[in-house]
């Protein structure tokens, strides 16, 4: 199955007053890596959120965006002791530096901790939270998914179209490598010559390894057969229903070990070539899997 790393999403939901939104963004990243972003006071949320996002995503830098809004008009009190400990202090650095400003009204509710939820409102208002929090992130991860689907699609078609330009160069490689054995029987044959020419005969040990030597640079039937098996496996994994991210790019590095090899082995231009457009092509894959989860 071919998910997309790139996703967006929001959600809301509100209920007694109470209103929680959710803005979800990922990109493609090696692992997954979640960057969370909520008021303070709602931190407690975050391993709720965390656990959610981690149940439905693997792979991706996931930047998450929580607003919480609680409109509940007797749902907060001052924090009478707080405030006294900040005026303390206000009283010991006037006295101590000399300094003239007082407090206002305005200052003092931007204190952190002067607002706080009643003891009598703060249990119901957490549960309502924590269930309004659920939906929301749900339904923004619902978005994400949605739209890594839609990415993937587009993503697998490309893959496709380029493994097929693979496929098609690796059974012209094919074919060209089985037409031209006489020629490589002629190189071998040369070869030989030249070897026995030497003055004083050739030790027919030497004269052995020499022949398997060639023969082994010459032929490419193995590395061919991996190839298209690798290919096969590639397709396979496109269609299954498993998140296939890290298994095609340990692939695309099979792909690429074998292309090098036919490359290196080949004494032919046109397999030359060939092997180059496979190479290009692989590279090709290697972007877009960056971004498949």
């Amino acid at each position: 199955m071919i998910l997309s790393m790139t996703g967006y999403g929001t959600g809301s939901a509100q209920k007694d007053g109470a209103c929680v939104s959710v803005e979800i963004k990922t990109v493609n990243h090696r692992f997954l890596d979640l960057h969370l972003r909520i008021s303070r006071e709602y931190q407690s949320l975050e391993g709720e959120i965390q656990q959610l996002v981690r149940g439905a995503l693997d792979r991706g830098r996931v930047d998450i965006s929580v607003t919480v809004q609680n409109a509940a008009e007797d749902a907060l009190e001052i924090n009478s002791i707080l405030l006294k400990g900040y005026l303390a202090a206000v009283g010991k650095l006037r006295e101590e530096f000399n300094f003239q400003d007082s407090l206002d009204l305005k200052t003092v509710l931007s204190l952190p901790g002067i607002l706080q939820a009643k003891d009598s409102v703060q249990t119901e208002s957490s549960a309502v939270l924590s269930e309004l929090l659920r939906e929301s992130v749900k339904e923004a991860l619902h978005g994400v998914l949605r739209m890594r689907s839609q990415e993937g699609e587009a993503l697998r078609a490309d893959m496709q179209r380029n493994l097929a330009g693979i496929e098609e160069n690796a059974n012209s490689i094919q074919v060209i490598s089985a037409s031209s054995v006489p020629e490589q029987l002629k190189k071998l044959r040369e070869r030989l010559d030249q070897l026995l020419a030497q003055q004083g005969g050739i030790d027919p040990q030497r004269l052995a390894q020499e022949a398997a030597l060639l023969a082994d640079k010459c032929d490419i039937s193995e590395e061919l057969a991996r190839l298209k098996s690798h290919i096969e496996q590639y397709y396979l994994l496109m269609d299954s229903k498993e998140k296939a991210g890290k298994k095609l790019d340990f692939l695309l590095q099979e792909l690429q070990r074998e292309a090098n090899t036919i490359l290196s082995k080949s004494g032919n231009l046109e397999i030359s070539r060939l092997a180059i457009a496979i190479k290009t092509d692989i590279e090709k894959l290697r972007e877009q899997v960056q971004n498949v989860e």
